[in-house]
């Protein structure tokens, strides 16, 4: 049995190969990704937009920013094609952008962003005896157009709005009051630290993540291994009567220590005997099969003895 093929190394070989697939894939695919940010192969399925007008409450001649993020698939969508057709009027435009970037797992992401501000009364919402109202009344921009070209040479348009926002009056006691005149920041952000690096973290993560799949593997190959199962019987010549292949089974299942092998081999044969009559050896048959001790060369080699001499073919 040392060198024979068993459903046992069959199944370990097939874990082992598994697993070292697994463990390439984690070394050499994911973990770099994952170190470098651009793991992931998740997109959405169709083109996404978020749109946001900051400060939703603001003053008289501040400037305001219209900001449009356009996700796509790049397998999809092409990027470069994103597009849109925005207009602000009665606002005043300063500056505008276009920047394209990383978006969740495969996605690209393309941002459009506005600096508007409100310089003439036509942007200040009026009360209803024409008086200029508070920033209680909501503003709303005109509604923007999107454009793209898809990969396989269609088109996409769509309507994009915005959100409602208030712009108020400085000339009032209470919007007066309400107005802070704003100073440019001067504040810089720290910089990103971290307790623990990253790379370290991801490193050591991927790194036990390898151990437990190799310890698990391992397991699962030690109890594969116990199967001594061949993974084919010996073939058994077709000429041979139901009988006689019962006992070939039975014979050889006793010779290679398969002892439920050789159980079935004689409740089949008990079967086939009781089909020709010979209930006899078909009761021998059935008590041996099921005997405490089991079947064994020997007792095998009586019965099949006592068969063939009582011509039970």
């Amino acid at each position: 049995m040392s060198g024979a093929v068993t459903r046992g190394r069959i199944v370990a070989a097939a874990v082992g190969v598994v697993t070292l697939v697994l463990v390439l894939l984690l070394a050499v695919v994911l973990t770099p990704r994952w170190r470098h940010g651009t793991g992931g192969s998740y997109a959405p399925a169709r083109t996404l937009v978020r749109t946001e007008v900051t400060p939703p409450r603001s003053l008289f001649g501040r400037v305001l920013t219209a900001r449009a993020q356009v996700i796509v698939d790049p397998r999809v969508v092409d990027p470069a094609t994103v597009d849109l057709n925005a207009d602000f009027r009665p606002f005043n435009v300063r500056e505008s952008s276009r920047r394209v970037g990383d978006g969740p797992g495969a996605a690209r992401t393309v941002e459009f962003a506005y600096e508007i501000q409100c310089l003439q009364r036509a942007c200040v919402p009026l009360g209803v005896k024409g008086r200029l109202s508070g920033a209680e009344t909501a503003n709303e921009l005109p509604p923007a157009r999107l454009t793209a070209r898809r990969r396989d040479g269609g088109t996409i348009a769509r309507r994009v709005a915005w959100p409602t926002f208030g712009v108020s009056s400085r000339l009032t006691a209470d919007e007066i009051a309400f107005s802070t005149p704003l100073a440019p920041t001067t504040f810089t952000p720290p910089s990103v630290s971290w307790r623990i690096s990253p790379n370290v973290l991801g490193t050591a993560s991927a790194s036990l993540a390898v151990l437990l799949l190799l310890g698990a593997a391992w397991l699962v190959a030690s109890v594969a291994l116990r199967d001594t199962r061949r993974l084919r019987a010996a073939r058994i010549p077709a000429h041979l009567s139901p009988v006689e292949r019962a006992l070939a089974l039975a014979e050889h299942a006793a010779a290679h220590g398969e002892v439920d092998e050789s159980r079935k081999a004689l409740e089949r044969l008990a079967a086939e005997l009781r089909r020709r009559r010979a209930l006899e050896q078909a009761g021998d048959a059935e008590r041996l099969a099921w005997s405490s001790r089991g079947p064994s060369p020997e007792t095998i080699a009586e019965l099949a003895d006592s068969v063939r001499s009582n011509g039970a073919h």
